[in-house]
């Protein structure tokens, strides 16, 4: 599976490549062509010309989607493509426009491609192939560009540059919606939606440090499906799998904007609830109770109920897995008790012995 992605993903950068060699070497015939009437060249190099300025690019493409690695076929290609502009320079005896430009837009659009030393070495093999050539035609050297040539460049530094660029944005942004999806994937659970384990510890996090900060009220919620082990024993791992999915579209449905529903694992889910106390959140809890009890899930075939603990943020919680495991503590007493219920874990007796004046609750939250 992996190779075949490889070698997906192989062709296609053949594929994005065949459109610009397409474009950038028919405009560069027309360039070198305009050089070689000038120079009334043998008939061997217009062949030679018409050969990689029409016919090359399809070539390079086909070679590549027929192996079985398209990616090192393409690089490959690419020293082809660098080693005939420099026989090409050659041959315009460096005509200095229409040589600029190939050597500049080339080396460009490998930087692009394969970063500054896959360019390096096209360059060096445009080089070598370039002075191999110069002194095969006896070194002629005419570096002055006549005013057809200067206009038949044009095209090529016009319309080339246009081609790479909308070629490098296409690309730019399939890399951005990769990285996001991969962002999306690292800090979501695929199979429901909510935030994973970790993302969902780093907002319980955020919240602790906003209460220490500013002392504001938040409760940690853990909500755990009864029974669920029989549900993928009695009825399969597929029915278990829609259980989950159908359960965290009604925990999502529950959540206020501003709260954080994660999965914490398996079958057991978790509930940041910021400026809320107790008493609000167990409102909450009762009504995603009271729906999760009326569902019918995995098409009818199955109810299920769930068990709740919730605990307050209070000043004795040193840290989130101590407010996580508090707040376990109360759910595991909810199992305990029969299941099918809520638990508040109960705060501190010195806590509990403050004066209700003071905003905080003076004994023990109930149990529903």
């Amino acid at each position: 599976m992996d190779r075949e992605r490889d070698e997906s993903r192989s062709l296609n950068f053949s594929k994005r490549m065949h459109p610009m060699r397409s474009v950038g070497f028919a405009l560069g015939a027309l360039a070198v062509g305009t050089v070689l009437y000038a120079h009334a060249s043998p008939v061997w190099l217009w062949v030679l010309l018409l050969f990689f300025g029409l016919m090359w690019s399809h070539l390079a493409y086909a070679l590549a989607a027929g192996s079985e690695d398209p990616l090192r076929v393409e690089y490959r290609n690419l020293l082809v493509d660098s080693a005939q502009s420099g026989f090409w320079i050659a041959a315009m005896a460096f005509d200095t426009l229409p040589s600029a430009l190939l050597a500049i837009l080339l080396t460009m659009n490998h930087i692009i491609v394969g970063g500054r030393r896959f360019a390096a070495k096209t360059l060096a093999v445009m080089a070598g192939t370039c002075l191999l050539a110069s002194a095969a035609f006896g070194f002629p050297f005419e570096p002055v560009t006549s005013y057809p040539t200067l206009l038949a460049c044009l095209p090529i530094l016009v319309v080339l540059p246009l081609v790479i660029g909308s070629s490098s944005r296409v690309l730019a942004q399939k890399t951005l919606q990769q990285k996001r999806a991969l962002e999306k994937t690292s800090r979501f659970d695929t199979a429901t939606g909510l935030l994973n384990r970790q993302q969902w510890l780093y907002a319980a996090n955020l919240e602790l440090d906003r209460f220490v900060r500013h002392g504001r009220p938040a409760v940690l919620m853990m909500i755990d499906i009864d029974g669920f082990k029989q549900i993928n024993d009695n009825h399969g791992h597929t029915a278990g799998d829609v259980v989950i999915e159908q359960f965290a579209r009604l925990l999502q449905a529950c959540l206020r904007d501003m709260d954080s529903g994660g999965r914490y694992g398996g079958d057991e889910f978790g509930i940041i609830m910021p400026e809320t106390r107790w008493e609000e959140a167990i409102v909450a809890a009762e009504r995603l109770r009271r729906q999760v009890a009326a569902c019918e899930f995995a098409d009818g075939t199955l109810r299920c109920t769930i068990s709740t603990g919730l605990a307050e943020i209070n000043p004795s919680i040193g840290g989130v897995t101590e407010w996580v495991r508090v707040a376990d503590a109360a759910l595991y007493e909810a199992k305990r008790k029969g299941r099918d219920r809520i638990e508040v874990a109960p705060l501190p007796p010195l806590l509990q012995a403050v004066p209700p004046g003071n905003d905080l609750p003076d004994e023990n939250g109930p149990s529903a």
